[in-house]
């Protein structure tokens, strides 16, 4: 299949009251993946009487791709730290309005500082890589985001979940990590790579917090993880959260 797609496909993809502007993603006979935007334009006669349809399309490939970089991480793939920014502002005001629960965690790799003075930079990125892919291996479910916050610092915004389904997924992303079994001689907690990780649930029909608390109490229970002796998930309790 080419950069264009048939006009029947068209029609087929729009939305019965007609959208005249709609962006379609195509995957060619060679799999690479295409984007169409398809104009639909009526033609009238003399009367104002629509006697047919002008379609007129775009091959917005390139365009598509550059976008995705611009929210991409460039080493592991994730969502980078700009996106999260934009992302986390939209789904707390999504979970206000629908009275919704909304769920942060924050993970940080244990002595990876140490993991580069030992084992090189270029075996760091591979962790990195490593670890990412285990990330998104352990979020399944649509509207699921996994970000490279930066440096050895990730993070993973779920919605839907109270604290102990919560807990759960930030359990089994620290679990899966830690059976990567990926060596770490200079680790002070074990011989192998493992995470520490921060998670805040919110439940919107019952409290209220803004972009920067969000952030702010994930990254408390964060650090309260590698006070505690790290390689564990701490959860920041809900009576604990601030009204803003």
């Amino acid at each position: 299949m080419n950069a264009y797609v048939e006009y029947a496909q068209i029609i087929n993809d729009m939305p019965q009251e007609r959208d005249l502007n709609k962006e379609i993603k195509r995957v060619d006979n060679s799999g690479k993946i295409i984007w169409v935007k398809s104009t639909i334009m009526p033609l009238l006669d003399k009367d104002a009487k629509e006697i047919a349809e002008v379609v007129v399309q775009c091959d917005i490939t390139m365009k598509k791709e550059l976008e995705t970089l611009a929210v991409t991480d460039g080493l592991t793939k994730l969502y980078n730290r700009r996106f999260f920014n934009e992302v986390i502002e939209r789904e707390i005001k999504r979970a206000q309005r629908d009275q919704s629960s909304l769920s942060f965690l924050m993970l940080d790799i244990d002595y990876f500082k140490q993991y580069n003075d030992s084992y090189g930079h270029c075996m760091g990125d591979e962790v990195l890589i490593k670890i990412s892919n285990t990330i998104l291996e352990s979020i399944r479910r649509p509207g699921d985001y996994a970000f490279r916050l930066g440096g050895e610092e990730f993070g993973v915004l779920f919605s839907g979940c109270n604290v102990s389904d919560s807990l759960l997924i930030a359990e089994k992303i620290r679990k899966n990590i830690e059976d990567l079994n990926i060596e770490h001689s200079n680790s002070k907690i074990s011989n192998k790579i493992t995470v520490s990780i921060g998670l805040l649930t919110v439940d919107f029909s019952q409290e209220s917090v803004d972009e920067q608390g969000f952030y702010t109490m994930t990254d408390d229970a964060l650090y309260q993880a590698k006070r505690d002796g790290r390689n564990r998930v701490v959860v920041y309790k809900n009576d604990e959260v601030s009204f803003f």
